[in-house]
């Protein structure tokens, strides 16, 4: 019994801090996710495009520098060097932007686990991403 209770105890403050960082990668997604479907609502050029990194940030949570809007265009199916690019007469053009949030995750219970990445000040990075076809 005095082995098992300590085992069953830090196995439960490891499960909570595993469900803690998958919370927050959930979070992290739902809200890539969100903002791919804004970036449908105006287009490529509209006001509500050049807000996606604010809004992003904001509904994760996270400063707007751990948020990445990339935008890329095919003409047919080659990817063109800029997203704002015109493709040649008859080609078929597709237009797409991709959303990453990234932020870091400090585990509660990171000094029960010395030597490991966990118990370090860096913690876990995670990321939510998502992508959408514009036009």
């Amino acid at each position: 019994m005095a082995i098992i209770v300590p085992v069953l105890a830090l196995m439960t403050l490891i499960a909570a801090d595993l469900a803690m960082a998958f919370k927050m990668k959930i979070g992290l997604q739902t809200a890539a996710e969100r903002t791919a479907q804004m970036a449908t609502k105006g287009g490529y050029n509209s006001l509500a495009y050049q807000n996606l990194v604010t809004d992003a940030a904001n509904a994760a949570g996270v400063p707007t520098n751990a948020v990445t809007i990339t935008g890329s265009l095919f003409c047919n199916t080659t990817v063109q060097a800029s997203a704002d690019a015109i493709c040649p007469a008859g080609q078929q053009l597709k237009r797409y932007v991709a959303i990453t949030i990234s932020n870091t995750y400090q585990p509660m219970f990171a000094g029960l686990l010395p030597h490991g990445n966990w118990a370090s000040d860096q913690g876990v990075a995670l990321t939510g991403s998502a992508s959408v076809r514009l036009q």
